[in-house]
């Protein structure tokens, strides 16, 4: 994996890439980091391989597999909680990675796009959360109730990560989206 330095204070991104969640720690109910790297983009998926022992299938992670796990372990570990998170909660991931050599004129000049190919978003985020629930930053990944996901090519590549304890309101009420779909 490549160099990468961890810090609390995310770049100064372009507006739209300021979601809410990007706020100032609030009472021990949420916390929010930026890693500075070049994301990996190999996911959970492409390191999972099936081999048989005997007659019998087994499913094993390989090495390239093991060494992304750990590398996003030890990315993560200087923003491990004290206590891990508990009730319903927001987790909100930001995947910048570099921007292309060969990008337009206009696009180097805004400093970011969107990312529209591969890697898969809910493929590369797979391991990102088991890496967080192994380090207890919550009691358990059922307890994420509001999942948000993002991929941008970006002038300043990184991982950007918001977790915050939300209640009813806070994640909308259901019958609302039922609503205008009908």
């Amino acid at each position: 994996m490549p160099q990468c330095r961890a810090t609390s204070n995310p770049p100064l991104l372009p507006k739209v890439l300021h979601h809410s969640t990007w706020k100032a720690e609030r009472r021990g109910q949420s916390m929010r980091f930026w890693i500075a790297c070049n994301p990996p983009r190999s996911t959970a998926q492409s390191q999972r391989r099936i081999g048989m022992r005997g007659k019998i299938p087994m499913m094993y992670t390989t090495a390239k597999g093991k060494a992304q796990e750990a590398g996003f372990m030890s990315l993560l570990m200087p923003f491990r909680p004290v206590k891990p998170y508990d009730g319903s909660l927001r987790l909100g991931i930001s995947y910048c990675l570099p921007l292309l050599g060969t990008e337009k004129k206009a696009i180097r000049e805004k400093g970011w796009t969107t990312h529209s190919k591969r890697p898969d978003l809910d493929n590369i985020s797979k391991m990102f959360c088991d890496c967080m629930g192994k380090l207890l930053f919550y009691t358990d990944d059922s307890r994420i109730v509001h999942l948000s996901l993002k991929k941008y090519r970006s002038e300043s590549p990184g991982i950007g990560v918001t977790l915050e304890v939300v209640t009813d309101d806070d994640v909308g009420d259901p019958r609302l989206i039922q609503s205008k779909c009908n």
